[in-house]
């Protein structure tokens, strides 16, 4: 059975060099197939199957077009993320599945409400460094660079549970949150290139078997030496 990703609008959610999650994802498992859905397409997932569905950061503007893109088909999405379909949603993508966006001045952005998360925004002040911690029994290295603070509810559990770094809320030292397969990450690196361990689980999801990534030697050389730099005592957060 061929495995099929898409890609969510990648002309307008790929800040931060989070493309490279795609790039990376390609050499790795170079039989699947690919779907690229751009912002005024209908995304591909609507009429079809799809083992994986990806969208990467983008602007403040953008989500507010994003969510109007995806309000039409909230049940087909809420149906394949109880199908255990794999959503990766890095940066700031993850929040236009939640219930709004609110900035400090009161304005509110309402967006899909598929999952109890809420942001809180304050563009006069980012905020950005590195995030250390474990994804079940893997660690993870990455960083983050945001203007919002994140609140997950019920049903979702937490992604990373740090133990260095800059959590995504200033009330829990965690980042991101987990859905079934949906994982909402703020984290940008790009994720899958910095965690190999991660990619590896992740293509066993996808694939029901242990995979080999691509360059993985080197990809896994470059990991081992960044988390023992980010154990570091001497290494700051931001």
């Amino acid at each position: 059975m061929s495995i099929v990703i898409e890609e969510l609008f990648p002309e307008v959610c790929n800040l931060f060099g989070d493309s490279g999650n795609m790039r990376y994802l390609k050499l790795c498992l170079p039989e699947a197939e690919y779907v690229e859905t751009a912002l005024n397409d209908k995304p591909y997932f609507v009429d079809h199957d799809v083992n994986m569905i990806y969208m990467g950061p983008m602007t403040e503007n953008t989500q507010v077009e994003v969510v109007k893109r995806l309000k039409p088909y909230k049940k087909r999405i809420e149906e394949l993320i109880e199908k255990g379909v794999i959503f990766l949603m890095t940066g700031n993508s993850h929040e236009v599945f939640g219930k709004k966006i609110t900035d400090v001045d009161g304005t509110e952005v309402e967006c899909l409400g598929i999952n109890d998360f809420h942001a809180k925004r304050d563009m006069l002040h980012r905020f950005s460094g590195l995030v250390l911690g474990n994804y079940e029994d893997i660690e993870i290295t990455s960083f983050r660079a945001q203007f919002t603070e994140g609140f997950a509810g019920e049903g979702l559990t937490p992604f990373v549970k740090m133990t260095k770094g800059v959590p995504m809320n200033k009330q829990e030292f965690t980042e991101g949150y987990v859905k079934n397969n949906f994982y909402g990450t703020y984290l940008l690196g790009p994720l899958l290139v910095l965690n190999p361990y991660f990619t590896k689980k992740l293509l066993h999801k996808l694939c029901g078997k242990e995979r080999t990534l691509a360059f993985e030697p080197e990809t896994i050389k470059a990991y081992e030496a960044r988390l023992e730099d980010f154990k570091d005592k001497k290494v700051g957060i931001h």
